[in-house]
């Protein structure tokens, strides 16, 4: 059987890694147990094909794919914007790149915003590769807290004013998730960040919100990354969260 590659290993992980067993701490042939001690438990399903090695061939396993990311060519930008633009521009419009990483999507996204208003338009791609291809799909909310109303309820009305606002689509929707502090009795925090990531390959990082504002009038800036390092490592820091009960599925 093929084996995964390390191409879902971000590349701190893979110094990590090999840092670990360069000194002993981490030995070979490699455990899950072994994983887990050192809080990467998580990379078991990534690594397990490596289980058969010594720590020799581990060693050199992770030291010629860490050589690798590090020589092979950087990142591709694309500078994302929003707004009035001079005659001659090289940035993209923001709604537009959004469509076309939907239209994209072959197995997963995330999207992480602040404010929804305009999915009804933004999220038809994304119904379409659900619907189409299976892509898997994960969006975080924020969702503030209501006086005199649980936590939990707060999050499931939040939940269902997402999906009557943004999601007019027949079929499954995406998971939806929230970061339980900002339900909390006056809560002050808030789910800020704003990205968008397709495949573990391209991820948008920006200030634009999922609004008609943020799309279509207000100055926004943001920049499209062509890089699965960086797009692992991005879905990564979203999946960690979900792995330590940081952020929840709203069931």
């Amino acid at each position: 059987m093929k084996h995964p590659g390390l191409g879902g290993v971000s590349q701190p992980q893979l110094e990590h890694l090999l840092g670990l067993v360069r000194g002993a701490q981490l030995g070979a042939p490699l455990t899950p147990t072994a994983l887990q001690a050192h809080g990467l438990g998580a990379l078991w399903d990534k690594l397990s094909w490596l289980a058969g090695l010594e720590r020799a061939g581990l060693e050199a396993v992770l030291a010629v794919a860490i050589d690798e990311r590090v020589t092979r060519p950087g990142p591709r930008l694309e500078l994302v914007w929003t707004g009035p633009e001079a005659k001659v521009s090289a940035a993209r419009d923001t709604a537009v790149v959004v469509r076309d990483l939907f239209s994209r999507a072959q197995r997963s996204v995330i999207v992480a915003s602040f404010s929804f208003t305009q999915g009804h338009e933004i999220f038809e791609e994304l119904h379409i590769a659900m619907r189409d291809r299976a892509v898997e799909a994960r969006i975080f909310l924020h969702i503030d807290d209501r006086p005199g109303v649980a936590p939990e309820a707060a999050a499931r009305d939040g939940a269902d004013a997402f999906l009557h606002a943004n999601w007019p689509f027949s079929g499954k929707p995406p998971e939806l998730y929230f970061d339980p502090r900002t339900v909390a009795a006056g809560s002050s925090i808030n789910l800020h960040a704003k990205c968008v990531v397709v495949d573990d390959r391209w991820a948008l990082v920006g200030s634009a919100n999922f609004t008609h504002n943020a799309l279509a009038r207000n100055i926004e800036v943001g920049v499209l990354v062509d890089d699965p390092s960086f797009a692992q490592a991005l879905t990564q820091q979203w999946h960690g969260l979900i792995d330590n009960n940081l952020v929840q599925r709203i069931e």
